[in-house]
């Protein structure tokens, strides 16, 4: 007899910050490529949108049944304002805390991190902080994907404590590979909250059909980027992010 399947908590938190502008409709195709996906098959999903920039953070859609999720669009995602990817990560995380503690059951938690740049105005967290509440909380058996749009995702990833194996940067002026990167999560998603996948990472080959030319495993050895992201330290400047509840 197979194992029961158990809830699967997936909160998607989507960057919506000013450059993400001149990717708009691929962002927009990709995701909606991704939704139909686990609409097609995600049974247990509850699903939250989460789109943030240093203006706000919205909820675009809490623990909703997948099925009931509405698709993106040109008017529910509109590009504006700067990155404050710290604050928004740690809030977002500490907000499925929160609803995971109200709830009676144990679900899967699915937390997926999505950018096309840096860090550059959190004022509430830093690095340090975020790194040791995403370990804590994969020590639990949550799984965490940060996905970079056009850029060396793994520098970034590794300081917010997010494994090598579940980061990809995708070719976001290539819209095969936008749509393969989010189509890609999907399967894995729908595998994992079925009991079919062990885990959220990612396989070579949907890296390869997402574009993505800084994995470090593909790399020869020495040759990975060493710069550092803005944002190292702790803020001490009023919030940009307000505090959310899903």
């Amino acid at each position: 007899m197979s194992p029961a399947i158990s809830a699967t908590l997936v909160t998607f938190l989507l960057d919506r910050t000013g450059s993400m502008e001149a990717i708009k409709d691929d962002t927009i195709g990709g995701f909606n490529a991704y939704l139909g996906a686990l609409k097609a098959d995600g049974a247990g999903i509850e699903f939250s949108l989460l789109q943030f920039d240093s203006i706000s953070i919205d909820k675009v859609c809490v623990n909703t049944p997948i099925a009931d999720v509405a698709l993106l669009t040109q008017a529910t995602f509109q590009p504006r304002a700067s990155t404050p990817l710290i604050d928004a990560a740690y809030k977002t995380i500490q907000a499925v805390e929160t609803a995971v503690a109200q709830r009676a059951d144990a679900p899967k938690v699915v937390i997926t991190i999505q950018t096309d740049g840096q860090e550059n105005c959190s004022t509430e967290h830093g690095w340090d902080e975020l790194n040791l509440l995403i370990k804590e909380k994969a020590a639990l058996g949550w799984q965490f994907n940060f996905l970079g749009a056009g850029i060396d995702a793994y520098e970034q990833g590794q300081r917010m404590g997010i494994a090598a194996a579940s980061t990809l940067s995708y070719d976001a002026k290539d819209r095969a590979a936008t749509q393969a990167a989010f189509s890609g999560r999907a399967a894995r998603t729908a595998a994992y909250a079925r009991n079919e996948a062990p885990d959220m990472a990612f396989t070579p080959s949907e890296k390869r059909r997402a574009g993505d030319r800084f994995d470090p495993a593909a790399k020869p050895a020495g040759s990975g980027a060493t710069g550092k992201a803005a944002g190292s330290d702790k803020r001490k400047r009023p919030p940009l992010v307000d505090d959310i509840k899903l």
